[in-house]
């Protein structure tokens, strides 16, 4: 699995289809569905990570995926809502599972790859 991260619209899902050639049936949306077994790749996870508290038992489902795409949460302004921080605290320790686990770490920024891992 390989682990692509970025903030919101830099890119992210162009460099995976371009590069794995994903075609829609290929992808997972996690703002709308929760994961599936047997997608090559799955988008949104933050979405998940909002919504789920217990984000740890998707690990081996989506390090299964050929790629799995998320957007970076945890800089800027730490919210004052405390279910807003415990959401980022989630969404960082998931990311930090997964690259551990991921053959590569991408970060897009304004369409530019910065290779991570």
């Amino acid at each position: 699995m390989d682990l692509i991260i970025g903030g919101a619209y830099q890119g992210k899902l162009t460099l995976a289809a371009q590069e794995y050639g994903l075609t829609p049936e290929d992808i997972c949306d996690l703002a709308a569905d929760d994961p599936v077994p047997g997608v090559r790749c799955y988008i949104h996870l933050e979405e998940l990570t909002r919504r789920q508290e217990d984000t740890e038992s998707y690990l081996p489902l989506l390090a299964a995926a050929e790629v799995v795409i998320a957007r970076e949460i945890g800089s800027g302004v730490v919210p004052m809502d405390a279910g807003e921080r415990a959401w980022r605290e989630r969404h960082g320790r998931l990311l930090r599972q997964l690259a551990q686990q991921a053959g590569s770490v991408r970060r897009v920024f304004c369409g530019l790859t910065e290779v991570l891992k």
